[in-house]
C-alpha cells in the first residue's frame, strides 16, 4: 500500500498527539471536583452562576457583558468548557500561564469565585466572531485539529473550544505556538502547527470563527 508524504505526517503526528496526552480522568483537580460537585446540583449551580457577577463586571470592560469579546485579540469566553475555563484561571494564578495582567487578576480570586467565573461564562450562549468561512480552514483543520478539538471545534474538559473565537486571538495563539515564541507552550499543539503558512492561519481562524 503506498503512503503519501502527507499521509505518513499526519500519522506520525497521530501518534505523537496520543503519545503525549494525559487521560482526561488523571487531570482532576481538587478544585476542578469541587466545581463538579456544584455542577451536580442544579439550585447550587444557579446561585454560582448569579454569584459570579460580582467578579465578572469587571472582567467585560475586554471579554464582552456575556463572555462574546469586545476587542479581536481579546478571546470570547462565552461557551468555554468549564472545566478547561478554570483551568486557565488556576495557570494565571499561579504564573503557569504568563500574561501579567491577567496574572494580577486571577490571584485576587477565591477558588470559590474561580468556580463562579467558570461556570457563568461556559453557561453563556456563543456569538461566532466571524461572518465568513473557509473551505481551505475547514480542511486544515480536519487534518490537523479535529483529533483533539472535537469535528465541530467544541473542545472538551481539557482541550478549548474554538468555534466562534475571535480572529485576531486565534491567529496570535497559532503564531504563538508555531514559532514556540514562550507565551503558550504545548508541544502538541507546536507539532500541529509547525509550517503553517501566514495564509493557512488565516483560512484556519476565518473558518473557526465562523462556527457556533
Amino acid at each position: 500500500m503506498a503512503f503519501s508524504i502527507r499521509s505518513v505526517c499526519h500519522l506520525f503526528f497521530a501518534l505523537f498527539t496520543l503519545s503525549v496526552m494525559v487521560p482526561a480522568w488523571a487531570q482532576v483537580s481538587p478544585l476542578d471536583a469541587r466545581m463538579k460537585k456544584v455542577l451536580a446540583d442544579n439550585a447550587a449551580t444557579s446561585a454560582s452562576i448569579n454569584a459570579a457577577k460580582k467578579v465578572t463586571f469587571f472582567c467585560e470592560v475586554c471579554h464582552g457583558v456575556n463572555g462574546s469579546s469586545v476587542k479581536g485579540d481579546v478571546p470570547n469566553l462565552a461557551g468555554q468548557n468549564s472545566s478547561y475555563l478554570l483551568t486557565q484561571i488556576d495557570k494565571f494564578s499561579r504564573g503557569q500561564r504568563q500574561e501579567k495582567f491577567m496574572e494580577g487578576l486571577m490571584k485576587l480570586l477565591t477558588e470559590e469565585e474561580r468556580i463562579n467565573v467558570a461556570l457563568f461564562y461556559s453557561s453563556k450562549a456563543v456569538e461566532p466572531a466571524g461572518k465568513e468561512t473557509s473551505l481551505t480552514g475547514q480542511a486544515i483543520y480536519t487534518a490537523r485539529c479535529s483529533m483533539c478539538h472535537a469535528e465541530h471545534a467544541h473542545g472538551n474538559e481539557t482541550t478549548p473550544r474554538l468555534a466562534g473565537q475571535q480572529i485576531d486571538y486565534l491567529k496570535k495563539s497559532i503564531k504563538r505556538y508555531r514559532d514556540r515564541t514562550g507565551e503558550r507552550i504545548y508541544e502538541p499543539m507546536s507539532a500541529s502547527t509547525a509550517g503553517l503558512k501566514e495564509v493557512e492561519i488565516q483560512a484556519l481562524a476565518a473558518y473557526l470563527s465562523s462556527l457556533k
